[in-house]
């Protein structure tokens, strides 16, 4: 049974939010409250995070929550998504685009979109904590993933039971890797996000590790008049980091590209 919490006002726009890996929905309730116009917010815990319950065996996750947000969006909905569960919420609009009023990127991890452009040059060594977590050293794993995408962000002073449950969640790592990496969605195929209609908007920190920004490079080259944000002293972790700044940009964007016509007429 898929974990799932309501924030913002009943009567406001109709949204899903999709946290980043090793996250939980309650994660998205300071953004969500200071977004405005209000949000009738629907976050949900993926599979093996907060109180959702870990797959069985492995498993595309990318194509695991993807599937969740199908389940949710019940009517045409925002979708906001951070890191992987960017990425997710991305497969899921691609394929549904008339269910989708907008789409918010916040540092999604479609590695495949980098390695695909030619002036993205890859690290020569796969990242440490994908060895930890494939060798078995959860722990050691989720401390190496947890300061690769904010180093300014301090591991030991997490409580011991978020520690804990991160490493547990390490083991995910070669569940991403399918979506991510080598594009299982089949999210590049030419002109599927160029076709895509809703608008989109893209955030990024500027302190973020180099392969965010070549993703939101990649992508902003492939959606038609995306608009494109950058948050000034933030890492991959920007929408917990940075809330006014982050919240300050969606609901900009959201007054000027999603509030018209039918869709401010529905709020």
């Amino acid at each position: 049974m898929i974990h799932t919490r309501r924030f913002g006002q009943p009567e406001g726009l109709p949204s899903v939010l999709v946290h980043c890996f090793l996250g939980h929905a309650g994660t998205w309730r300071p953004l969500v409250e200071r977004i405005t116009p209000p949000l009738d917010a629907l976050a949900f815990d993926m599979p093996g995070h907060g109180r959702s319950p870990m797959p069985e065996g492995p498993c595309d996750l990318q194509a695991e929550v993807a599937g969740v947000i199908e389940g949710f969006v019940s009517e045409p909905s925002l979708l906001i998504g951070h890191s992987f569960g960017a990425v997710s919420a991305l497969r899921f609009a691609l394929y549904n685009p008339e269910r989708v009023l907008g789409l918010v990127l916040i540092e999604p991890v479609l590695i495949a979109a980098a390695l695909a452009d030619p002036a993205y040059t890859p690290e020569p060594e796969e990242p440490r904590y994908s060895v930890l977590a494939r060798e078995g050293a959860y722990e050691a794993a989720a401390q190496d993933f947890f300061t690769f995408n904010d180093p300014s962000r301090d591991w030991d002073a997490l409580p011991e039971a978020a520690r804990k449950t991160m490493a547990r969640q390490m083991r995910l790592v070669a569940a991403t890797e399918p979506g991510a990496v080598q594009d299982s969605g089949k999210l590049l195929v030419p002109g599927l996000m160029e076709g895509f209609t809703p608008p989109v908007l893209l955030i990024g920190g500027d302190r973020s590790p180099a392969v965010f920004p070549a993703i939101l490079k990649a992508l902003n080259k492939r959606f038609t008049a995306p608009r494109s944000a950058t948050i000034a002293g933030a890492g991959h972790m920007v929408p917990l980091t940075h809330l006014d700044e982050t919240s300050a940009v969606i609901s900009r964007w959201l007054a000027e590209k999603v509030l018209v016509g039918d869709a401010a007429a529905g709020i």
